[in-house]
C-alpha cells in the first residue's frame, strides 16, 4: 500500500500508485529501488525479495546432508556445498545463513587447543558468524535451521528460545530444564541423554556445544559421578557461556551426593550472573537445610 504519493518510479520507471502496488507484489528475488513523491519532497527506498521455491529449499538441504555424509567439515568441504547449492538460486539467503554457521563451526573448532586468554578473537569470529547465521535462518520453517537457532540459542544460554525448538528435543529438554532451574521452578532431575534425536543437531553442532549438551544432560540425583568430576576438571577451559551451565550442574550434583563445600564453591562462580541470581538466591537456602550451618 502507497499513501500520500503523487508519483512513484521503480527502477527509474514511472508507475501510477495501483500499477506500483501490484508490481511490487509480483516480485520473487532481487533489489528494487522504489522512488515516492509527493509535492516536491522525494523518498527513496530499497526493497530486497528473496522468495525461495520449495524445491530449491530442498535441494539446499540435500546438499547439506551430502556434507555432513561426509564426515569432513573444512573450508573445500563448505564451498563444495555453495558450490552444488548454485543449481539452486532462488534459496540463496538459505544457503548463505547454513554457510555462515558452518564456517562459525569451523572456525571455533580451528581455535580448540588455544590458550583461554588467546581466544577472544577467535571468539568474535565464530560469534559473528553464528548471529550473522541465526538473522537469516530464523525466518526459515526447516529442520536444518530450527536445528542450528537452537543450538546457537543453547549456547548464548537463550533457554527460553532454545527450550522451543522441538525438533531438537535434546536441546530442547536441556535448555527446558535450565529454564526452571534459573527461574526458580520444579525441574528433572533425570538424564536427558537418551531423548531422541530426529533433527540435525547432533550433526551439527561444534565438538564444544556438543560435549557441553552430554554433560548438561547428565542425571542431577548424584549417580553421575564419574562424568561430573571430568566436567568438573574442564570448566577452567571454557567460555564463560558454558561455564555458567556447567557450574549450575555440577552445584545441583554436588547437593545431590551432599558435598557441600563442592557445591557452594561452583554456586559462589555464579554469584553474580543475572542469569542465575534468582537460582543462586534459592541455592544457598536448600545447601543449609541439607547440613550447611548458617554463619
Amino acid at each position: 500500500m502507497i499513501r500520500t504519493a503523487d508519483a512513484v518510479s521503480i527502477n527509474g520507471k514511472t508507475f501510477s500508485v495501483g500499477d506500483a502496488g501490484e508490481f511490487l507484489s509480483s516480485q520473487r528475488s532481487g533489489v528494487v529501488d522504489v522512488t515516492l513523491s509527493n509535492l516536491g519532497v522525494v523518498e527513496t527506498f530499497q526493497f530486497e525479495f528473496a522468495l525461495a521455491d520449495m524445491e530449491d529449499l530442498d535441494g539446499v538441504d540435500a546438499a547439506l546432508a551430502r556434507l555432513v555424509d561426509g564426515g569432513e567439515l573444512s573450508r573445500r568441504s563448505i564451498d563444495d556445498f555453495i558450490m552444488r547449492c548454485k543449481q539452486y538460486p532462488t534459496a540463496v539467503r538459505y544457503q548463505s545463513g547454513l554457510a555462515d554457521y558452518l564456517y562459525g563451526v569451523l572456525a571455533r573448532e580451528d581455535a580448540l587447543g588455544a590458550d583461554i586468554s588467546e581466544l577472544s578473537g577467535a571468539s568474535s569470529d565464530y560469534e559473528g558468524k553464528y548471529d550473522r547465521a541465526v538473522g537469516i535462518l530464523r525466518s526459515f520453517d526447516r529442520p536444518p535451521a530450527e536445528a542450528i537457532c537452537g543450538i546457537v540459542a543453547f549456547h548464548y544460554n537463550q533457554f527460553e528460545r532454545a527450550m522451543t525448538k522441538t525438533k531438537s528435543q535434546r536441546v530442547a529438554e536441556v535448555s527446558l530444564r535450565f529454564q526452571a532451574l534459573v527461574k526458580g521452578e520444579s525441574w528433572l532431575p533425570d538424564a536427558l541423554s537418551q531423548s531422541p534425536h530426529p533433527s540435525l543437531d547432533v550433526a551439527l553442532s561444534d565438538s564444544i556445544i556438543e560435549q557441553v549438551l552430554r554433560w548438561t544432560a547428565l542425571p542431577l540425583d548424584g549417580t553421575a559421578a564419574d562424568a561430573m568430576a571430568e566436567l568438573a576438571a574442564n570448566i577452567g577451559s571454557q567460555r564463560p557461556y558454558d561455564a555458567l551451565k556447567l557450574h549450575l550442574v555440577a552445584a545441583e550434583h554436588a547437593l545431590a551426593v551432599g558435598d557441600f563445600p563442592a557445591a557452594l564453591r561452583h554456586a559462589e562462580s555464579l554469584r553474580h550472573s543475572r542469569l542465575s541470581e534468582k537460582w543462586y538466591r534459592n541455592f544457598r537456602p536448600r545447601v543449609q537445610r541439607q547440613g550447611v550451618p548458617k554463619k
